[in-house]
């Protein structure tokens, strides 16, 4: 199956955004060399506020993966502190700090997005 087929699903529907989020790494951490901030990246669908899809700069393969296993599935509705609460307790890397500010970047982008969604909403009822 090539990438984009995967994606297929997503891109059809019209409530599935992409948010982003970033802090800056550590000095000390491997990937500051190479990069200066670390990025969080969550497919959400708007109508129900779930993660169908999520990724991260960590260099690892595992530790991305593990990013993924941590919010896919919740809610950036229901489950905003839980998402926090696994990475900052289940991540243990020299990066969970900025990790964690980046997913909280990304979760405030979809309150911002549901808000002004949920605006737009009632002015076309009111319309």
């Amino acid at each position: 199956m090539q990438a984009h087929d995967r994606f297929r699903p997503l891109l059809d529907n019209p409530d599935v955004v992409l948010v982003s989020g970033y802090a800056r790494l550590p000095d000390t951490v491997a990937g500051h060399s190479q990069y200066e901030r670390l990025g969080v990246v969550l497919a959400v669908d708007l109508s129900d506020g779930r993660v169908v899809a999520a990724d991260t700069t960590l260099l690892t393969d595992l530790a991305r993966e593990f990013f993924r296993c941590l919010v896919e599935g919740l809610s950036v509705r229901t489950d905003t502190a839980e998402m926090v609460r696994r990475v900052q307790t289940r991540y243990a890397g020299q990066s969970g700090g900025a990790l964690a500010t980046a997913l909280r970047r990304c979760l405030e982008t979809c309150h911002q997005l549901r808000a002004s969604r949920a605006g737009t909403h009632e002015e076309c009822s009111r319309g």
